[in-house]
């Protein structure tokens, strides 16, 4: 397994946050149930697999769940979906794939086709980041963890705060491949607090 995306998300499955002194981070833990967004070439669900192994839950279900909008191929250990997730026919084929379950961790490393100028993809990226964090909310158990790649940009500290209103625990980290003038980040969100009631019509 190669690449710089690979090994920044294995060193951010293993590191160790201390938030206030006592919570201790950790993404991803043996036995998680994982939804991989934008998982082409599949690097991110190699190193998903590897970390939640055993690769199958006793009815045999795959514990990783990837799904892009490119072909790519099969990784041993998880269920792939292709497809736009934002299509209920998609969604219907990942809720097959997780045989009822809901994730433990939800992960994306989506990034839009870039252009070169940094206002525009950095936008891109972000709306990117909102859609994942609506599947989050869609697919994550209570407690659950999510991870984003994200650019710091215009919006992307109210997008912060957005996570800080769903989850318990929200932490920044730069990715160790990154280049010291990047803007690129993670953002790892735990303790998922539940899907928002639906508002009642008035």
């Amino acid at each position: 397994m190669a690449g710089g995306h690979c090994i920044d998300l294995l060193w951010c499955c293993r590191c160790r946050v201390v938030a206030g002194g006592e919570q201790r981070f950790q993404l991803l833990r043996r036995g998680d149930v994982v939804l991989d967004l934008g998982a082409a070439p599949g690097g991110w669900t190699q190193v998903a697999v590897q970390a939640t192994a055993p690769k199958r839950g006793q009815d045999g279900a795959p514990r990783v769940v990837a799904v892009d909008l490119k072909h790519f191929d099969p990784v041993e250990g998880a269920a792939v979906v292709v497809g736009d997730f934002r299509q209920a026919a998609v969604r219907r084929q990942l809720d097959e794939a997780l045989r009822g379950r809901q994730a433990d961790v939800v992960l994306s490393d989506m990034a839009p086709s870039f252009s070169g100028t940094f206002l525009a993809d950095s936008q891109q990226q972000l709306r990117l980041c909102h859609n994942a964090l609506k599947m989050a909310e869609l697919y994550l158990r209570p407690g659950g963890s999510f991870a984003t790649k994200i650019l710091r940009c215009d919006g992307s500290e109210d997008f912060r705060s957005e996570l800080k209103h769903a989850f318990d625990v929200v932490k920044a980290m730069k990715p160790q491949s990154s280049r010291p003038e990047s803007t690129e980040m993670f953002l790892v969100a735990k303790g998922f607090k539940g899907a928002k009631p639906a508002q009642s019509e008035q």
